[in-house]
């Protein structure tokens, strides 16, 4: 299911579809055997039974609005690597091609079934995939169930993707990644469903190198959680390992020199004082440091905000006048240092 449409069901209400309710006993043909009273009101009370069991799995799948402890349904949910096959007779069990049939959108019974948070129709149609390629379909938009279960905020079913085996590093139209996803949307549960290891003993494959992936803009994900300024989402992403020193692809900024640039003070204490191995002294691709863009920004004016870019015992006189040399922000006093340059150059020659 495309964002752009808001999550709706694609599933149109049709009058002909069965109401489940008992309209009462059927005609039947001249020449049928009639059956007893008593066969017929057995099949009556069946029939009843059966559609108020239909009525308490579907009441049980609703919102109560109550905090179920998302963090233990996660750590306790398992998706066998062996399941059980299916039956091969009966008319009841769809073609699997018609499970895993796009439609003008792109999007599969997967799709639909993740971006509603479906969870026994998504364990039903994992249970029968039969090839891992089919659960990372995407649609027209680049987004697969994954990223829809991600960005429609239900973690359980993202957890269930990634055990059977759901890739987390594809891209969606614009780079993001699942990962990209779930911290643009400030989801915590949703970030440790799709980076907590598997099982005890194994952690996902190669997943620093996909928490590291860059979208079309250049943004890892610790970019995207310091843009928003969310400091759990930085906090579970530096847990599992991501880059913190990264620099995007525009202008070669890190965590630090983008809480500096907005102005966020906590974020930038944290950075600093909470996380291990972040340069404060980092340079951007116009050569400034952290530092450099928290001197122009009024929320670092106080005191104590200025503390936290003080220069160290370890930096020299020349890499404090190193570090006001370029300013991007300038670019007509830069473009006057160079053309003065290159006519001293010149005279010189």
């Amino acid at each position: 299911m495309s964002a752009n449409k808001g999550f709706q069901t694609k599933i149109p209400d049709d009058d002909n579809s069965d109401s489940g309710f008992l309209s009462g006993p059927i005609d039947r043909l001249p020449g049928d055997p009639e059956e007893s009273q008593e066969e017929s009101k057995e099949s009556v009370g069946a029939s009843d039974s059966g559609n108020v069991k239909c009525d308490n799995e579907q009441r049980g799948d609703l919102d109560s609005g109550l905090d179920l402890c998302m963090s233990e349904c996660l750590q306790s949910l398992r998706v066998s690597d062996t399941p059980a096959p299916l039956p091969l007779e009966g008319a009841d069990i769809p073609p699997l091609a018609f499970l895993f049939q796009q439609d003008d959108d792109g999007d599969t019974q997967l799709h639909i079934s993740a971006v509603h948070g479906c969870q026994k129709s998504v364990s039903t149609l994992i249970r029968v995939c039969p090839d891992k390629y089919w659960l990372d379909l995407p649609n027209d938009y680049g987004h697969t169930a994954l990223h829809l279960a991600v960005m429609s905020g239900h973690a359980v079913v993202a957890r269930m993707l990634v055990q059977a085996g759901a890739s987390l590093g594809l891209r969606d139209l614009r780079g993001d990644t699942p990962i990209h996803a779930a911290t643009r949307a400030k989801n915590v549960e949703c970030l440790q469903a799709l980076l907590a290891p598997i099982d005890s003993h194994r952690l996902t494959k190669n997943l620093a190198s996909i928490l590291n992936l860059k979208n079309y803009g250049g943004q890892t994900c610790v970019h995207l959680a310091a843009t928003t300024g969310h400091l759990p989402t930085l906090q579970t992403l530096v847990y599992y390992g991501v880059d913190i020193n990264a620099r995007e692809g525009l202008g070669g900024w890190t965590a630090l020199h983008i809480a500096a640039r907005r102005g966020d003070v906590r974020l930038a204490q944290h950075l600093l004082e909470r996380c291990a191995g972040v340069a404060p002294r980092a340079r951007d691709y116009a050569g400034r440091t952290p530092r450099r863009l928290a001197a122009r920004h009024p929320a670092f004016a106080a005191r104590d905000a200025q503390r936290l870019f003080a220069p160290s015992a370890e930096d020299s006189d020349t890499d404090s006048d190193d570090d006001d040399e370029y300013d991007s922000e300038d670019p007509e006093s830069l473009f006057d240092k160079i053309r003065g340059s290159m006519a001293t150059a010149v005279v010189s020659n």
